[in-house]
């Protein structure tokens, strides 16, 4: 009887041992949060700097809001706390060349963009990376992690950085999962947010789908299909071939529902560790191209060189001809007073 009595109790007490053993390896969301954190700055303050090249493109787009033709292109150089970004491709409307060149300094929270087939410069406050649009690397990245402040265009600070979305208080760990064979810590806010973190990939967000819009939702999802191991020691993983899938909401056609709207895919080429050019982050913008400087309340000018040795022949011409006006306004006026002056004698 009392071996009886033992045994239900030892069966009883198991299941509850094995919970409280499985919820001891479940990590916490402060936990899952440092981690995320940790590799954020691995990979923007690595002192060393990073250099990285990738394309960009779409993969579905029946609407042709990706707006390039094939292949973007795009070399990304970092070293805290500067950002060079030089992006080419083809315009889709009018198969014109996109070149764009951007250099970003988080602690002076300046960017100055250049737009070379328009001759166009423009001066703005340096929006974190992360949530950059001329940044599509780390903009995937950061559709990935989270809201970040920095969309509102505050200045950058020596403060490691956190997705925002966990600190509303809505998420929380449901557990360890497996995602195409990827070894995943799930976190959840139930209806609206699901993160898969990446445990042996150095807590990078591995997937996330979101459903965002409360009268007429939509989907988005981000997905890493590969990684790459480029520093050993310091266990930094780089995301190699990302995805972003965004899917018609119930506002279009009933036939497009749940379809995928747009369809976009890095694939990155070349990446590499120090021996940096820190040439390139002295980025001067061009004479005659025209600027906005948003630092200066929407100021807009055309640079002109100095005017020792640089006025252009045009100008000398122009010159030239105000003063050959003024000779003939002046001598028409002297004839007339000498004519008046005669008429009176």
């Amino acid at each position: 009887m009392l071996f009886s009595i033992s045994s239900v109790f030892v069966c009883c007490i198991t299941p509850i041992h094995s919970e409280e053993a499985e919820n001891s390896q479940q990590p916490q969301l402060d936990e899952v949060i440092k981690g995320i954190q940790s590799t954020k700055e691995k990979l923007l303050r690595d002192p060393r700097g990073i250099v990285m090249e990738y394309t960009f493109s779409a993969f579905k787009d029946p609407t042709g809001d990706f707006g390039f033709q094939g292949n973007h292109t795009v070399k990304n150089v970092i070293k805290w706390p500067q950002l060079y970004i030089d992006a080419t491709g083809v315009n889709i409307e009018d198969g014109s060349l996109f070149h764009r060149t951007s250099v970003y300094d988080f602690m002076r929270h300046r960017t100055i963009a250049l737009d070379r087939p328009q001759q166009k410069a423009v001066i703005y406050p340096a929006r974190f990376l992360f949530s950059s649009a001329h940044s599509i690397y780390y903009k995937n990245l950061h559709y990935a992690e989270g809201y970040q402040l920095y969309r509102f265009g505050l200045p950058f600070s020596q403060a490691p950085t956190i997705p925002e979305c966990f600190s509303s208080g809505n998420y929380q760990v449901v557990g360890i999962e497996d995602v195409d064979g990827e070894t995943c810590i799930h976190i959840q806010h139930a209806g609206f947010d699901d993160i898969w973190i990446s445990k042996e990939h150095g807590f990078h967000v591995h997937q996330r789908v979101v459903t965002y819009g409360p009268d007429q939702p939509r989907q988005f999802e981000t997905h890493v299909l590969s990684y790459q191991l480029i520093d050993q020691k310091k266990n930094l993983w780089v995301p190699m071939k990302i995805q972003r899938k965004e899917y018609f909401g119930i506002d279009s056609e009933a036939e497009l529902h749940n379809q995928v709207r747009l369809g976009l895919e890095i694939n990155v080429t070349k990446i590499s560790i120090g021996d940096i050019d820190e040439s390139v982050f002295a980025l001067h913008i061009p004479n005659g191209f025209h600027v906005s400087d948003l630092l200066i309340e929407e100021k807009y000018y055309v640079k002109n060189p100095p005017f020792d040795g640089a006025v252009s022949v045009s100008t000398w011409i122009a010159f030239a001809l105000i003063f050959v006006t003024f000779i003939v306004v002046f001598l028409v006026i002297s004839l007339s007073l000498f004519k008046r002056n005669g008429t009176k004698l």
